[in-house]
């Protein structure tokens, strides 16, 4: 049988294994605590942060909509992404930045808006690049391995035009799509940022019975 990763193919040979208990990425507790309460059983050993009463991760709520029968994108929430990467540019601040994105066309989305952005204002797109780390634009696929200083995630997904919700939330959907999710939400050393139209209690568990979904409502809450 294929197995979903080279993870599961070890783990159906009985071949021994431990559990990393040290999460070394973020350097504040609230970056790792949601994957540690829902993925990690609360095993994993973080180091409590010095002003543990502010969090991290902040939702930024997002008024749009999801293009789902044409482009499958959600263009305010790309939009606002992008003006917040032009803020943070122009003040000068030095942590760097990395976007997540549910689907390939909202990366794709956010990275022509960024092109536009740097063709106007060359001199943003000469900050950015002579940062230590270049900005990333990946979706849920392509993201492991990857980290930055302050992760900008765009959920995409959300109601329609009409103010549908589909519960098709791509690769989140499929088999393992858990472990996606906790991918793209533990890529960031300093901050997280969360913009989307999307809310939590808009998520319908009686509609789906994918773990990925029920991960993303709770992660959203």
């Amino acid at each position: 049988e294929d197995l979903e990763s080279i993870l599961e193919d070890t783990l159906a040979l009985s071949i021994p294994s431990n559990h990393l208990l040290r999460h070394y990425r973020s350097k504040h507790e609230s970056l790792i605590s949601f994957s540690n309460k829902n993925f990690y059983d609360s095993k994993l050993l973080t180091f409590p942060s010095p002003d543990d009463l502010n969090k991290k991760v902040t939702f930024e709520p997002i008024a749009g909509f999801y293009d789902k029968g044409k482009t499958r994108t959600n263009k305010n929430e790309a939009i606002a992404i992008v003006e917040y990467i032009q803020r943070h540019l122009h003040t000068g601040n030095k942590k760097s930045l990395g976007v997540v994105t549910f689907s390939q066309v909202q990366q794709d989305l956010i990275e022509d808006l960024l092109q536009e952005l740097f063709q106007k204002h060359p001199q943003l797109e000469e900050f950015a690049m002579h940062n230590e780390e270049p900005i990333f634009i990946k979706n849920l696929e392509n993201v492991q391995g990857d980290e930055r200083d302050i992760i900008l995630f765009s959920i995409c997904y959300g109601p329609d035009e009409d103010g549908k919700i589909s519960m098709n939330f791509g690769p989140l959907n499929r088999d393992g799509g858990w472990r996606r999710l906790n991918v793209a939400v533990t890529r960031a050393r300093y901050e997280m940022k969360v913009f989307s139209t999307l809310k939590g209690d808009q998520i319908d568990l009686n509609r789906t019975k994918s773990e990925g979904v029920k991960g993303l409502k709770e992660f959203l809450n």
